[in-house]
Order: C-alpha cells, then sequence, then structure tokens
C-alpha cells in the first residue's frame, strides 16, 4: 500500500478464504500483503516484542494476534523502512471490551531496510513454486509459543521443545500436547498441524485482498441536520442497515438499563420515542452510506489522511500522543471495520469483543526502531453509543 500525500485514495481491505494446504502463502517468507488470525508472520523474526509488551492492559493476560497489514510506503519512506508491517493485537476475554476504551488492543509497527538478513533484496519468495525452505531461515532466534507464536521464554519440562509465552497458554497446550511429548522429546521438533484454526486460542486464518475505493459524487447528497428533513420513521427503519439496527438496539438497552427500576411497560411507541428524541447523527450517516458501498470491507487504509468517524456522539482523540521512540508526530494510517469482527466470529449478543471503529496513528516519520525491532503506536477505539 502506499499512501501519504493527501491526493491519495482510500484502500480498502478484504479478508478471503484460505485453503488449509494454502496457509503456508501467509508464512513471513513470501511477504504476504496482510493477514488475519492464527499466528503473527513476523517481518522482523529475531527481535519480537516481548512477552509482557503483548499482555492486554485490562486483564493483564496474554492477548491474541488479530491481523498484519503490509504498509510500505514506497519513495516517501526513509531507506531503513523499505519492508514496513503493522501487526495488531487484541485481548480475547469480551469483559475487557470496554466502551470507547482502545485498553484491549495494541498495535505494532516493524520495519527493515532492503538490505537484511531475512529477504533476499529482489523481493520475497515465491509462494507458487509450494512451501520451500527458506534459505534465509534463522537459527539463532526465539522460541515461539506453542499457541500463539509470540515469543516464548519457557519450555515443557518434559520434552524441553514445546515453546511458551505463558503459564496459561502451557495450560491451554496441555491436553493436545501430553498425546505429543514423548514423541518431541525423541524427535526434537513438533510437526505443526494442518487446520485452520490452529488451536482454540487463535482467530481463524483468511487472507487479506486490497482494492480501491470508488466513491459516487453525490453519495452524501440529503444529509443534512434540518430535522424537518426526516424521512417517516417507519420507513426509515425498514430500510435500515445492520449497523443503524445495531446502534437502535444500543439505544434501546440502554434505555431499558436507565428505567429497569421504574416499573415501566415499554411499548413500541416508547422505543420510537427513547430513539427518535437523540439528535441526528451525520457521522453516523456517513459511515453507513460509505460501508453500504462495501458492506465487507474490513480494513481502511490512507496513511497521513483523515479517519472516517463512525459516529459524532463519541470523539476522536483530539490530542495524539507522539511517538516515544523519536518524538514525531502521529498521524492517522489506517481503521478496522466492524465486518471484521463477523469475520473472526466475535460479534455474539450480549457481552462480546465489539467496536464501530478502530483507528490507528503511527509515527510520521517511520522512525528507526531500536534492532529493526518493534515499536508500539497509539490506538483508539469508537464505540456506537
Amino acid at each position: 500500500m502506499q499512501a501519504d500525500a493527501h491526493d491519495e485514495p482510500v484502500y480498502l481491505g478484504f479478508g478471503a478464504e484460505v485453503k488449509v494446504d494454502d496457509l503456508y502463502r501467509l508464512h513471513s517468507k513470501f511477504l504476504p500483503l496482510g493477514k488475519i488470525g492464527g499466528k503473527p508472520s513476523w517481518l522482523n523474526p529475531k527481535h519480537l516484542p516481548k512477552s509482557t509488551d503483548l499482555l492486554c492492559k485490562v486483564c493483564e493476560k496474554p492477548m491474541c494476534f488479530l491481523m498484519q497489514v503490509c504498509a510500505n510506503g514506497g519513495e516517501n519512506d526513509p531507506p531503513h523502512a523499505f519492508h514496513r508491517t503493522l501487526f495488531l493485537f487484541v485481548c480475547r476475554n469480551p469483559a475487557c471490551s470496554r466502551l470507547n476504551d482502545a485498553s484491549n488492543l495494541k498495535a505494532f509497527r516493524c520495519q527493515l531496510p532492503r538490505t537484511n538478513d531475512f529477504y533476499s533484496f529482489d523481493g520475497p519468495m515465491n509462494p507458487d513454486f509450494g512451501d520451500a525452505p527458506d534459505p534465509r531461515a534463522i537459527t539463532d532466534g526465539p522460541g515461539m509459543c506453542q499457541i500463539c507464536g509470540c515469543a516464548a521464554a519457557k519450555k515443557c519440562g518434559k520434552c524441553q521443545v514445546a515453546r511458551y509465552c505463558s503459564q496459561a497458554h502451557q495450560v491451554v497446550d496441555w491436553p493436545t500436547h501430553k498425546l505429543e511429548c514423548a514423541q518431541a522429546a525423541t524427535d526434537g521438533f513438533i510437526a505443526e498441524k494442518l487446520q485452520n484454526p490452529r488451536n482454540a486460542f487463535v482467530f481463524k486464518e483468511f487472507e487479506v485482498g486490497i482494492d480501491q475505493e470508488y466513491m459516487p459524487a453525490n453519495l452524501f447528497d440529503g444529509i443534512s441536520d434540518d430535522e424537518d428533513d426526516d424521512d417517516d420513521e417507519e420507513g426509515n427503519q425498514e430500510d435500515e442497515t445492520e449497523e443503524e439496527k445495531k446502534a437502535r438496539m444500543k439505544e434501546f438497552e440502554k434505555f431499558v438499563k436507565e428505567n429497569r427500576d421504574k416499573n415501566v411497560d415499554m411499548t413500541k411507541e416508547d422505543l420510537d420515542a427513547a430513539t427518535s428524541e437523540q439528535p441526528k447523527d451525520l457521522d453516523f450517516d456517513k459511515f453507513n452510506r460509505l460501508v453500504n458501498l462495501n458492506p465487507e470491507q474490513i480494513v481502511r487504509y490512507k496513511r497521513h489522511g483523515l479517519p472516517l468517524r463512525a459516529t459524532g456522539r463519541s470523539e476522536l482523540p483530539e490530542v495524539v500522543e507522539p511517538c516515544e521512540n523519536c518524538g514525531a508526530p502521529r498521524r492517522f494510517e489506517m481503521q478496522l471495520m466492524p465486518h471484521l469482527l463477523s469475520l473472526i466470529d466475535v460479534d455474539a449478543i450480549g457481552q462480546s469483543i465489539d467496536w464501530a471503529s478502530v483507528y490507528i496513528y503511527t509515527c510520521s516519520a517511520s522512525c528507526q526502531i531500536t534492532d529493526n525491532g518493534y515499536a508500539q503506536e497509539f490506538i483508539f477505539k469508537q464505540d456506537f453509543v
């Protein structure tokens, strides 16, 4: 993806199914354009984030890899960022998903120069030739957790082969590992089974495809904050999108919660009154019109562009923290869309991981990172309220 100037288009990301036999195409050595779920395909496989960096700020348990996106800037990026990838993680505990709070999410930026120890100067290996051995595979890299694929400091005490980032993931893996532990001690390795998802902790894997957004010139015609312009309420509700229905239901649930101790008999008129008294949400209207052009979009990418607000009823951050690494201002780069929740199968009724949109702001200088490792970036979550 290339985006720096304001006249660059918006790029949309879509999840694509991957056959189990083709999962190898998402491995690091092929530099995938993007992937969802499974284990991270680390850009730098040697200097990984510490396991403590990948703990949820709410429950302090290991987070789950959500997705990664190749975000090269071409000529606009410095030489040390010829390869550039963003990695996103989320806590799997639904209770950690709080309203307009991104404490259950983390984003990391990783960059490499064109000449590096892991990939050819001429580009990645060609996956069409099959899952061939990687001639540049490192032999002194960190052990990877058997469950989540992140840096692992712990080993199985019996076989000394299986590695884990935490005791929690060792417990998760034990029902499977106890059947292969003795063989692993003999072989010195554990062959990963071909299945998707790879285990009960990670999300199902998808490839990310990219397309450019094309927007009709008259898309926002008729949007107004004039209350007299409202159409018939019944007709509006019949034409509601899924996101609009979801927002109205949240308003209704809020109304019920506020009145549950008042012995109020709820009727359709009550619901209409509770929701119709809300002022118009023009941002929500614009958001839905754009989303409805490509309902299956999971990512909107426009580096150094403007984020698409999901709703005007909760604010985006007025001040974004500057880069902790170099002090340069951070600027908007991409946002996650609601359809990603359906793709990873977490959009359950009731308590679940949720967002209207998740916004990622990155260092505007794409500054060099120590050991070409991973730098944490700023992330913000907006919910429908």
